[in-house]
């Protein structure tokens, strides 16, 4: 309802409540913008190149980072305009779209593979994901599980490796997401040999920041692929020396992944 001026006038007593109300809800407007801004990855990426490096030295950081090894996790985003493949930003690009060239090519000789060796595996995949496919996904998860359960298995927009075009997720032929434990294992023996490693290993969630995945597959490159098979490193955040785990408390202390490339 709308208030007329001469209502206001002649009563004063309620004039009052209405400009606390008004004051109370401004104030907490507040408080969610200040929420808001300090969790999105577009808000602190103002950091001079010298303070980006020094943060990455001042880490554990002993690999070269090339491109095919940028580290997208809960410590380390990409701008919400993030797209450097041209992926559909309405859908999960199930025919590969978006994905970088060398990715989708992995993508499709690893399922070729894989169905040959007799696993149920779909040509299809939810592939690259844009900031706004992202937020609506997490959105949908929060609302069902809570925040603190979703991020053990979903990313904020902007901290998700599908937007970086070098993941995807593997498909069942009948459209689920593949758990199987013989699948797992041959993944971990042959996914090097496509340049692909699980990205989300099971019990790797102090180092990842989430759960175990084993149809999460990321494109490192067969050079680096086969060494971390070799070596037994386990994740990408050890392999690269970069830091993991959960969030930072403040969005201010997270690096921007494209900042890493050496």
């Amino acid at each position: 309802m709308i208030l007329e001026t001469g209502e206001l006038f002649m009563n004063n007593k309620r004039l009052i409540p209405i400009l606390t109300l008004i004051i109370f809800l401004g104030v907490l407007a507040g408080v969610f913008t200040h929420m808001k801004n300090n969790h999105n990855p577009d808000a602190h990426t103002s950091k001079s190149k010298s303070q980006v490096k020094n943060a990455i030295t001042n880490s554990s950081h002993k690999t070269k980072i090339t491109p095919e090894l940028m580290v997208v996790n809960k410590k380390h985003p990409l701008t919400s305009d993030y797209n450097p493949y041209n992926g559909s930003t309405t859908d999960n690009n199930p025919s590969g779209s978006g994905l970088s060239p060398a990715t989708n090519q992995a993508k499709t000789a690893l399922i070729q593979a894989m169905q040959k060796a007799g696993f149920k595996i779909s040509e299809n995949v939810s592939g690259y994901r844009s900031y706004r496919y992202q937020t609506i996904l997490y959105q949908n998860y929060v609302q069902q599980h809570g925040q603190a359960e979703a991020d053990t298995f979903s990313a904020r927009p902007g901290y998700s490796e599908h937007q970086s075009g070098l993941a995807f997720d593997l498909i069942g032929a009948n459209g689920d997401l593949p758990t199987d434990d013989q699948m797992y294992q041959w993944l971990q023996n042959h996914a090097h040999n496509f340049g692909l490693i699980i990205r989300f290993p099971r019990g790797s969630n102090a180092s990842t920041g989430y759960m175990g995945e084993e149809w999460h597959m990321r494109y490192v490159g067969k050079a680096n692929a086969t060494k971390m098979h070799q070596q037994h490193i386990a994740t990408l955040e050890e392999f690269t020396g970069l830091p993991g785990g959960d969030y930072n408390q403040d969005s201010k202390q997270d690096i921007p992944a494209i900042s890493e490339i050496d």
